[in-house]
């Protein structure tokens, strides 16, 4: 099994565990915050899965009806991750409205969901590590959109755990708040991976090797002006 492969199995393997450990925590507490990252988690997986199989499908050599390889499945499954992206973070902003608005919604900010919380950052700090990692090893788009996605995942993980903080200070509010924090986390994401996925589908030359190119064009023929 390559080293990918293996790396993609184990973003699938964490996916499945925290998605169980943050929906069973949000239902049994009542937190949003909780159930909007169990959803998250759950683009997690499909992130996770996409990635594994456009490791495996962009690794095949070129055919006679893919003359150029199949690199480009990669983005094509970054884009699909930041579509699911985009439909989840809208469910959860209308339910935090709606929840901020209405004042409705028992929370129980015990300290099992606390603990929960604070093994979830534990995780997804590494998760974040080891995909950045292997996005600059491999050279991978997709394992680079898994670690912004993990890194979203942080992000909102640490915004629950100050939402929880708040509902335990009496300040139910702050579950909903910090939902809808995790909600403008995700549809930023979202935002990043698109541009970045279809320009290289629509063979945009990267800005800052394109920079750089003319740059050095520029250094050897003194006087010419590249537009």
């Amino acid at each position: 099994m390559s080293p990918q492969r293996r790396i993609a199995l184990v973003s699938v393997g964490a996916a499945l565990v925290l998605i169980a450990v943050k929906l069973v925590t949000g239902l049994a507490t009542g937190s949003l915050g909780l159930l909007s990252e169990a959803a998250h988690s759950g683009t997690d997986l499909v992130a996770a899965l996409l990635t594994l199989f456009a490791v495996g499908v962009a690794g095949r050599p070129a055919d006679p009806g893919h003359q150029y390889g199949h690199g480009k499945a990669e983005h094509l499954a970054a884009l699909a991750e930041a579509s699911i992206l985009v439909v989840i973070s809208l469910g959860i902003s209308y339910t935090a409205i709606r929840r901020l608005a209405q004042g409705t919604g028992d929370v129980e900010a015990t300290w099992y969901a606390l603990l929960v919380v604070a093994v979830v950052i534990v995780i997804d700090a590494s998760r974040t590590s080891v995909s950045l990692r292997a996005s600059h090893r491999f050279r991978s788009p997709a394992f680079g959109a898994s670690a912004l996605h993990f890194g979203s995942d942080l992000a909102g993980s640490g915004a629950v755990l100050v939402g929880l903080l708040a509902t335990r200070a009496g300040y139910p509010e702050g579950d909903a708040a910090a939902a809808l924090f995790v909600a403008v986390l995700v549809l930023a994401a979202a935002g990043r991976l698109i541009r970045r996925n279809v320009d290289v589908l629509m063979d945009q030359a990267p800005r800052e090797e394109l920079a750089a190119a003319r740059d050095a064009i520029e250094a050897l023929e003194p006087g010419v002006t590249l537009r």
